[in-house]
């Protein structure tokens, strides 16, 4: 678990807490402003986000564009594996497999999910974090997979976070 699982512990208990969780996820990633991701839920082996339908992610027929539901995917499963990383490990997605099963025309809620079972190996592995769209009226308009690297962290001082050992380096998808 992370400092970020912590602070979303901390501010979820205390008025705006989710709100100004929510504003300080989109600060540290600022891509995920564009589609402005409403926090619902961060734990292990769960993130959940809320896309408006709003004019900024719709696309020419009316909906919520397909790309903004794959953001608001993402956003979910970074929130996911923050909570469930283990300390002294990292992540980071190697692609996203999504299938758009019907429009999308309404809010769309974006939950990303794993079993325990998932992280139950040694590093380097890979999880495939299972992700859902759902709509205000229950339906399921998008489903997919979003497979994550996962490694130990470099023990060196100095090094940066994103230096890498031949060992650890994210292996090409088949």
């Amino acid at each position: 678990m992370t400092s970020s699982y912590d602070l979303f512990r901390k501010l979820d208990r205390r008025p705006l807490g989710r709100q100004a969780f929510s504003v300080g996820f989109m600060l540290k990633a600022p891509y995920f402003a564009t589609v402005r991701p409403w926090v619902l839920d961060m734990r292990p082996h769960r993130g959940e986000v809320k896309i408006r339908k709003r004019r900024g992610v719709q696309n020419h027929i009316g909906t919520v564009h397909a790309i903004a539901v794959a953001n608001g995917m993402e956003a979910a499963m970074g929130l996911l594996a923050e909570a469930t990383t283990p300390r002294g490990m990292r992540w980071i997605p190697k692609g996203i497999r999504l299938d758009y099963l019907a429009k999308v025309t309404t809010d769309v809620r974006c939950v990303a999910e794993t079993d325990p079972a998932d992280w139950d190996q040694g590093p380097p592995f890979e999880v495939q974090v299972r992700c859902t769209g759902i709509i205000d009226d229950g339906s399921e308009v998008v489903r997919g997979t979003i497979p994550i690297w996962v490694t130990a962290k470099s023990s060196s001082k100095g090094a940066s976070p994103t230096a890498s050992s031949a060992q650890e380096k994210v292996p090409a998808t088949a």
